[in-house]
């Protein structure tokens, strides 16, 4: 024990060069690069999620909910939210464009052409 938490202990690896076979067995992690946070499916539910942690966004989905309230609104809910799916729509094509250059970055990376012992050789 370390300072009163449980020290997790690391599993021991035996990797033999040159067999491929035996190092197959063990289903260890492969070496390719993952930078990207999205894909096609996760994209929106991720990407709102992150947005809405931000205090404005947060707000402003507040305010409008708020708008929706006839009776508490002075102003139409079309204030509200026209501003707002701006702001959320320019952010997430922002991110969708990031997300994909490092999804060719990766795919890049990760095709690579690399040298290879086998045999010996």
């Amino acid at each position: 024990m370390l300072f009163g938490k449980q020290k997790l202990l690391e599993e021991e690896r035996r990797v033999k060069a040159n067999d491929r076979e035996y190092n197959e067995k063990f289903c260890y992690a492969n070496n390719r690069i993952k930078t990207s946070k999205y894909n096609i499916i996760t994209f929106l539910p991720i990407n709102l999620f992150e947005q809405f942690q931000r205090v404005a966004n947060a707000y402003f989905l507040f305010l409008l909910i708020l708008q929706l309230i006839p009776e508490i609104s002075s102003l139409s809910w079309f204030t509200t939210i026209v501003p707002l799916v701006l702001v959320l729509t320019i952010t997430a094509v922002k991110d969708a464009t990031d997300d994909y250059f490092r999804h060719k970055t990766d795919n890049h990376v990760n095709n690579r052409q690399s040298q290879v012992l086998v045999g010996g050789k």
